[in-house]
């Protein structure tokens, strides 16, 4: 029992002592995405989205991002996936703008539990990125390569029928291969948001996320606070094809 209420308060207490162990700065970031799922049957899928995030609050670029993933779904609960994503990752030097390309392969396992109109979400997935570098202020043809762990949990509770409902979770990153080093802990986010449902096939949803992330190769941690808006869609194609 005492294990279970160590993990379950363990991503409360992490900003906490992580803000005690170097500097902190502070930055405040807008992130604005829009995601489609379009199902082919109960069985396969394949999940999209693109994303602009910005930092202090419009004046700076932060990345721009492209991703997709096709999805199998052995029953109501459990879903894996294969993926692969692009970034364009700012880095400023001076006044310079350089954005950083990084390719990115991805799979996750998914578990979700529906009860009493409350849904449940566990995610757990595996990152293999490949990380442009900056070689005298210049983007190189040079890449590392960086394998980063993410586990994630979420709730949804509805508050009007199926009209608005309340998301809360929590999504903490390691990088595996730095487990003695500062850089195994990559960030901590924490988030809360609204999802409004418009139609049977839209929903509009806003989040703030509360991150902590450790900026690579420093001591610096970045205390974000991020609010998000997201246009989320699904399209079923076997329903479309059914009504032919």
């Amino acid at each position: 029992m005492k294990t279970k209420i160590h993990i379950l308060f363990f991503p409360l207490i992490l900003p906490v002592f992580l803000q005690a162990q170097q500097k902190t700065v502070h930055t405040n970031m807008i992130w604005a995405g829009y995601y489609n799922t379009i199902r082919f049957n109960k069985k396969w899928s394949i999940g999209s989205d693109a994303q602009l995030r910005i930092r202090d609050w419009t004046d700076q670029w932060s990345q721009l991002l492209v991703r997709s993933g096709l999805n199998y779904s052995f029953n109501n609960h459990f879903t894996v996936t294969a993926g692969f994503a692009f970034f364009k990752n700012a880095q400023y030097q001076g006044k310079q703008l350089l954005l950083k390309n990084e390719w990115r392969p991805w799979q996750e396992l998914a578990y979700q539990l529906t009860f009493h109109k409350t849904n449940f979400v566990q995610r757990l997935r595996t990152e293999q990125r490949f990380l442009q570098l900056v070689e005298n202020g210049k983007k190189s043809n040079h890449y590392e390569y960086v394998f980063r762990l993410r586990y994630r949990v979420s709730l949804r509770f509805p508050l009007q029928n199926d009209k608005l409902k309340l998301l809360i979770g929590n999504e903490v990153l390691v990088n595996p291969g730095y487990n003695n080093s500062q850089r195994f802990f990559d960030q901590n986010r924490s988030f809360a948001g609204i999802n409004i449902k418009l139609n049977s096939k839209t929903n509009f949803e806003c989040q703030y996320l509360k991150i902590y992330q450790w900026r690579s190769n420093t001591s610096v941690l970045d205390d974000q606070n991020v609010f998000r808006v997201n246009m989320i869609q699904q399209f079923n194609l076997k329903k479309s094809h059914d009504a032919k």
